[in-house]
C-alpha cells in the first residue's frame, strides 16, 4: 500500500480539500455517455472542460450517475446488448472503481440510490429505495445487500422530484430523463427525500441505526403531488438540508427554494428565492458559492439538453451547443479515497 492509499493520508486530504473551493468539480456526463468535469469558479465556470476515461470498457447500454459523495461516484451501468445491471463506485479523480455487487430484487425505473458514511462503524452505505416494497442496504465492507423496513406510513413509496412538467406543442408531456425518479440527499447522517405519499414532511432515514424519520416541510411549498402540475425535490447546498417545488399554472413555471438554516428545526425553513418562467419546466440546484449564490441546472421548452444559470442572472452560463449534449451533472470534491480499499470482498 503506497502513502497516499492509506486511510490517514486520504482522511486528512479530503478533509482539506472538501474546506478548499478550488478541489470541487463539476462531472458531466453527455448523450454519448462521456464523462467530463470542470472546475466551480464563478470567474471561469465551465471554461476549462476535461474529458474523463470512462470507467468501464466495452459496449455499454447506457449510463446513470445516481449520487456523488466524499469524491466518489455511484454509477448504474447496462451492457449492451443484454442490459445486465452494474453498479459502480468510481472516484474520478484517481480514475480507480470498483464493481459492486448488485440489489437482491432487480433494478427498476422506479428506485433511486444514495451513498452515505456512517461514522458509527466506519462504514459507507448505500440506500435503495424502492417504488415495491423491497428498500435494500449496502454496507461497503459486507459486500451484501440487507432487505429494510418500509417507512410504516408510506408502503410503497414514490419519490418525488420528477421532471414531468413539460408543456410543449399545446399539451403536456412526460419527459423521461435520467433524473426522473429523484434524489436522496444525504446530511446530518441520514438520507433525505419527498414521499409523495407523506405530503407534509420530509421522510429521513438514519445511516447508522436505520430509523426512519420525519421533518416537516417548509410553509408556502405547493404539497400536492400532481406529477404533470407540481414537482417537491430535496438537495443538499453548503452543507444544509433543501426542499424545493415547480408549479406549472396556465403555462408559467413557479420555481421556489427553501433552505433549512438549523437542521431539524422547521421555523428555520428560509426561503432563498423563486425563479417564475414559460420555458424553464425543471430547475435543480448543483452547488451554492461562498458568497450564496446558486448554481442551477436548468432544462428548456425550447430546446434539448440543460442549461446552466446562476440565481443571480438569467444568461445560460454554459454555450448552447455544450449544454444540449449534458445528460446529467453532480458536484464532486476531488479525493484520494480508494473504491477498492473501502470494500472487503
Amino acid at each position: 500500500m503506497t502513502l497516499i492509499s492509506q486511510p490517514y493520508f486520504t482522511t486528512k486530504h479530503f478533509n482539506h480539500a472538501k474546506h478548499n473551493q478550488s478541489f470541487e468539480k463539476m462531472l458531466l456526463l453527455d448523450k454519448e455517455y462521456s464523462f467530463h468535469c470542470s472546475s466551480l469558479s464563478l470567474v471561469q465556470l465551465f471554461e476549462d472542460v476535461q474529458r474523463l476515461e470512462t470507467p468501464r470498457s466495452g459496449k455499454l447500454w447506457g449510463w446513470k450517475i445516481h449520487c456523488c459523495y466524499d469524491g466518489l461516484v455511484l454509477i448504474g451501468v447496462r451492457n449492451y446488448p443484454d442490459k445486465d445491471f452494474i453498479l459502480l463506485l468510481w472516484n474520478p479523480s484517481t480514475r480507480e472503481s470498483v464493481v459492486l455487487p448488485n440489489p437482491k430484487f432487480s433494478q427498476e425505473v422506479t428506485c433511486t440510490l444514495g451513498l452515505g458514511y456512517d461514522l458509527t462503524s466506519d462504514d459507507y452505505k448505500i440506500l435503495k429505495i424502492d417504488g415495491k416494497e423491497r428498500n435494500e442496504v449496502l454496507a461497503l465492507k459486507s459486500g451484501s445487500w440487507r432487505k429494510i423496513d418500509d417507512h410504516p406510513a408510506t408502503g410503497n413509496p414514490v419519490l418525488s422530484g420528477m421532471d414531468y412538467l413539460a408543456f410543449r406543442h399545446g399539451a403536456l408531456d412526460c419527459v423521461d430523463t435520467p433524473s426522473n425518479m429523484g434524489y436522496l440527499a444525504f446530511v446530518h447522517g441520514a438520507f433525505h427525500w419527498v414521499d409523495s405519499l407523506l405530503n407534509l414532511s420530509v421522510v429521513t432515514f438514519s445511516i447508522s441505526d436505520e430509523v426512519y424519520g420525519e421533518i416537516p416541510l417548509p410553509e408556502g411549498l405547493d404539497l400536492v403531488f400532481d406529477i404533470m402540475h407540481t414537482k417537491q425535490g430535496v438537495s443538499v447546498l453548503g452543507g444544509m438540508l433543501c426542499v424545493y417545488s415547480t408549479r406549472m399554472h396556465q403555462r408559467e413555471y413557479t420555481f421556489k427554494l427553501w433552505v433549512m438554516n438549523e437542521y431539524g428545526v422547521k421555523k428555520s425553513w428560509n426561503q432563498l428565492f423563486t425563479i417564475q418562467n414559460t420555458d424553464l419546466y425543471s430547475i435543480t440546484m448543483k452547488y451554492m458559492f461562498s458568497d450564496g449564490e446558486v448554481l442551477l441546472r436548468c432544462s428548456q421548452l425550447t430546446r434539448s439538453g440543460s442549461v446552466f444559470k446562476t440565481s443571480k442572472e438569467s444568461s445560460g452560463v454554459w454555450s448552447q451547443s455544450d449544454s444540449e449534449c449534458i445528460q446529467d451533472s453532480f458536484v464532486y470534491t476531488e479525493s484520494l479515497i480508494s473504491p477498492k480499499l473501502l470494500t472487503w470482498y
